[in-house]
């Protein structure tokens, strides 16, 4: 038997092996989540402070492709109420959300890039709404089996603010803990994350939450 005739025979027995396994890679896996944080929010609208915090709910997906492809969707909803200031300013509905990009560099550094938003719904009042178009990484390190460490930065590279009209600029961190059993779908995540968001010449606010998370990913 010549060897091309071999050749060819061990090409057509691993071609259905290798076109699984680059089905495998090129499907798209979800996972799940739902958190509740605790928030507080300073904020400088003039010359004045005030201090709000109260619960937000957010749900989250992150969809992964093969080993460099990550999606990430999150939004939330609650209601802050004013703990400083006399006389006490109104609840603030909150609302919040982010759609970003990923692309693994390494196995424990994510860059992203996507907008996320944050508006506060005031009754009888006009929204106020920060919006940023951002870059982040994230780390991640394994503590020891089933629990790892991550830090994520990102800083944005254009943003607006709705009321008043104008540019702004911004930045955060979010740091904690994730812990993934062994053949379990469930996960769980406990953070800590703040951030600032400047209007030129305006108002600023910092953003400070405690997030606790749980999620369900799908077993391979």
């Amino acid at each position: 038997m010549s060897r091309a005739l071999v050749i060819a025979w061990a090409a057509a027995l691993s071609a259905p092996a290798l076109a699984v396994q680059l089905h495998a890679q090129a499907r798209w896996e979800v996972s799940v989540g739902a958190s509740g944080a605790q928030e507080i929010v300073r904020s400088r609208p003039d010359t004045t402070r005030e201090r709000r915090s109260g619960l937000v709910f957010t749900g989250e997906a992150v969809a992964t492709r093969g080993r460099r492809l990550v999606a990430r969707v999150r939004y939330g909803q609650g209601r802050v109420t004013a703990d400083t200031g006399t006389p006490p300013s109104p609840r603030r509905n909150v609302v919040e959300g982010e759609a970003l990009f990923g692309y693994k560099v390494r196995p424990w550094l994510t860059l992203w890039v996507g907008p996320h938003a944050r508006t506060f719904v005031v009754t009888g009042l006009s929204d106020r709404r920060w919006l940023f178009w951002s870059g982040r990484a994230t780390a991640r390190g394994g503590l020891f089996p089933g629990v790892e460490s991550f830090l994520e930065l990102w800083q944005g590279f254009t943003g607006t603010l709705s009321r008043p009209a104008g540019s702004a600029s911004g930045g955060g961190a979010e740091a904690g803990l994730e812990l993934r059993l062994a053949r379990r779908p469930l996960w769980a995540r406990l953070g800590y994350r703040i951030e600032q968001g400047r209007a030129n010449g305006g108002p600023r606010e910092t953003v400070e939450a405690f997030t606790l998370t749980v999620g369900y990913v799908p077993l391979r």
